[in-house]
């Protein structure tokens, strides 16, 4: 896309509005719940079991659920419709969070995690951002799915802290469980309305999302090189991110001995600029075109990974700065990477918009999955062993990122 050219300026509706609010907040719930299970979960894993391995698969065998049945959920609301299936996912994720709450040992916690990871509606809320945003807006669209995202684990960080000090670790479970609740009442409301619109204006309605199951569509997804190099490399993103986060908290509470609040500030200050960057990231995509902006963040990130090699990375401040800047390389990879799938899908079927982003979305949670895992293995034989794992990867995902087609050509796939 020429970088002097702007993309048309896209008028919502009054209910295409009000739903592009609902499906913004209801991530922006999830994000809240996500955090503050994140700050409070170290406290609880020692209190139930005292190791790292254990608090690594806690958190693994959640996403490993939700890469499991990412897909077949997503693909299941192109055929179905989005409302009825995402209330369904909604209902045994919030389940699973509640239960969590109860749990009196270490397998009862992983059985249950694995029951709330069971519910993977991520795709479903993204496909409807897609669907609400023309083509030419998708990245636009994908800005406000990552901001939405990350100001609500801003929000999640601030209190997580304080609920896991002064309300006790468990409820961190349970007032998750009602803020995902509240999001599912605010769809319930709101989808009915927009879609009755939406299918007057197009006037194929449910024949859309037939056809969005078709097998021979799929495999068209999947032959199709691009999509393969995109998914990988937001594959790699996704093991990061997963596993930085998870060690970054451990790392603070138990390596530097930082309590809980002080632990939240702390993150405070890295999503709120891993926030700040994504807005900028969302606003230039559609102009500068996804594959430049994720170049520019797996630069950043690379070089910020460079003192992790030496001495210097031990002293905190150091340590602060660095992830600071690897937060804002990842940054601006993040919504360019989504723009980027979403150009090759809409290419090869618009239609396959949910499938395609599920199954995109099930190889990274996946990755996501393994991310603290592996790190909690590396972290227990030295505390900077993660860090090089990032530092490689990323330095991966840069080769594989210059390697694509310009932005200009991936608008001409299968055209």
């Amino acid at each position: 896309m020429d970088s002097t050219l702007k993309p048309p300026i896209q008028k919502l509706g009054k209910h295409t509005k009000i739903l592009l609010f609902s499906v913004l907040l209801a991530i922006a719930l999830r994000s809240v719940g996500f955090s503050i299970i994140d700050i409070g979960l170290p406290n609880f894993i020692i209190d139930l079991a005292e190791s790292l391995f254990s608090y690594g698969l806690v958190k693994g065998i959640f996403s490993i659920m939700q890469s499991i049945f990412q897909f077949p959920i997503a693909a299941a609301s192109d055929k179905y419709g989005r409302k009825n299936i995402v209330i369904i996912a909604i209902a045994i994720y919030t389940i699973g969070t509640l239960l969590c709450f109860t749990a009196q040992d270490i397998t009862q916690l992983i059985i249950y995690r694995a029951i709330q990871g069971v519910g993977a509606y991520t795709s479903i809320l993204q496909a409807i951002v897609s669907d609400v945003f023309s083509e030419e807006n998708h990245g636009k669209g994908m800005g406000y799915y990552s901001l939405s995202m990350n100001i609500g684990y801003f929000g999640g960080i601030i209190l997580g802290g304080y609920i896991s000090s002064y309300l006790g670790f468990r409820n961190i479970f349970s007032i998750s469980g009602i803020l995902i609740f509240i999001s599912a009442v605010f769809l319930i409301i709101v989808f009915k309305p927009y879609y009755s619109e939406k299918k007057r204006e197009t006037h194929e309605g449910d024949k859309a999302y037939g056809m969005a199951f078709n097998k021979r569509n799929i495999l068209l997804l999947l032959k199709e090189k691009q999509f393969g190099i995109a998914v990988f490399i937001n594959s790699l993103r996704w093991f990061i991110f997963g596993g930085v986060v998870s060690y970054l908290i451990w790392v603070l509470q138990v390596f530097y001995n930082i309590d809980e609040i002080s632990s939240s500030y702390y993150l405070l200050l890295i999503v709120a600029s891993y926030v700040f960057f994504v807005i900028i990231s969302g606003k230039v995509i559609d102009r500068q075109g996804p594959r430049k902006m994720m170049l520019i963040g797996q630069t950043i990130a690379v070089i910020a990974g460079i003192p992790f090699f030496f001495d210097i990375a031990h002293i905190f401040i150091v340590f602060t700065t660095i992830t600071l800047l690897i937060g804002i390389g990842l940054a601006l990879y993040d919504p360019a990477g989504a723009t980027l799938i979403l150009q090759v899908i809409v290419k090869i079927n618009p239609d396959l918009r949910g499938t395609g982003i599920g199954l995109n979305n099930a190889i990274g949670f996946f990755s996501s999955a393994i991310g603290p895992i592996i790190f909690s293995i590396l972290g227990e034989q030295s505390i900077f062993y993660p860090f090089y794992l990032i530092f490689f990867l990323i330095l991966i995902a840069f080769i594989m990122t210059a390697t694509l087609v310009n932005s200009e050509r991936v608008g001409q796939i299968n055209a």
